[in-house]
């Protein structure tokens, strides 16, 4: 548009100038920047930005929200720069990951900025490490999540019997690492493991001497989805307190007469009757008329 054009035309002209007096190019930036940044429009300053950031070279936007006392805004730009580059590029990653720690940590406003950029600067770091320990590309591939890293982990440790103790092993120490709360990491372990059919690891921890924070629920979820045989259902089911989970995660499991066992303890007859409309057995069907009819909830 024309705020660009006459941006690149006054560039142009610095340049220029800059050849004739054959002033050293740092200064002939800096003097542009200054002039943009006091002399033009914000809606100059704002298409010069968006221009530089699209360059390879990040000295340009770096410099233009620094000298606009812009830091957090820089931080950012350098932050967005690493996140775009390549997987060939982890040095480059690593100098833009670092110059944007540096800033983000000259402020305490953006104090919050520095750490999470810390935390993924080190968690990248530590998927490579897993990468070469195990010697597959597919063990903590690079990305910015702790939670799929994780997952990851305990997925491997289905494909590789051999070392699946210390994936595990590796899965709680990244835990630890990055403060990742007690529910969070079993709802990640519950899910991760009966997502990848490693069922006597989710019966292990289920039954560990550490309460599960999380209930049974998720357990009794995981055994349903999981399509496993009733016995292993109820014993995860069984350990949950409420009965109107319980009642629900029966009907879930399609397991009727335990259902209807539960809707009796709770003398509701509407579970009863919930019941009915949902199973599919006569035998079931006859029960449920039984307990409406003789009042036996």
């Amino acid at each position: 548009d024309l705020v660009f054009q006459a941006l690149m035309e006054y560039e142009k002209s610095c340049t220029s100038q800059m050849m004739q007096q054959q002033r050293l190019k740092t200064n002939f930036q800096q003097n542009f920047i200054h002039t943009v940044i006091t002399k033009f429009t914000h809606e100059a300053f704002h298409s010069l930005r968006r221009y530089l950031m699209t360059l390879s070279d990040v000295q340009g936007v770096k410099e233009l929200l620094r000298t606009a006392n812009k830091n957090s805004d820089a931080g950012l730009a350098l932050s967005k720069k690493a996140l775009e580059c390549k997987p060939n590029e982890r040095e480059r990653k690593a100098r833009l990951l670092n110059d944007a720690s540096g800033i983000f940590g000259q402020n305490k406003e953006t104090a919050f900025h520095k750490q999470c950029t810390d935390d993924y600067f080190e968690l990248i770091r530590d998927q490579e490490v897993l990468r070469n320990k195990y010697g597959n590309k597919d063990v903590a591939p690079e990305c910015s999540s702790v939670t799929s890293t994780m997952v990851s982990l305990i997925h491997h440790a289905a494909l590789d019997p051999q070392n699946s103790d210390r994936l595990l092993n590796d899965t709680e120490k990244l835990a630890k690492k990055f403060r990742i709360p007690d529910k969070r990491l079993w709802h990640v372990k519950v899910k991760a493991l009966s997502e990848s059919g490693q069922w006597p690891v989710l019966k292990a921890l289920a039954g560990s001497r550490a309460k599960s924070p999380i209930g049974y629920k998720p357990f009794a979820r995981a055994a349903i989805k999981g399509k496993r045989d009733a016995q292993e259902i109820i014993r995860y089911i069984e350990r949950i307190t409420q009965p109107e989970e319980k009642y629900d995660l029966y009907c879930e499991a399609h397991l009727w007469n335990r259902a209807l066992d539960e809707a009796a303890k709770l003398r509701d007859f509407r579970r009863v009757a919930n019941v009915r409309s949902l199973c599919d057995s006569a035998e079931i069907e006859a029960r449920c008329n039984s307990m409406l009819q003789s009042g036996g909830v």
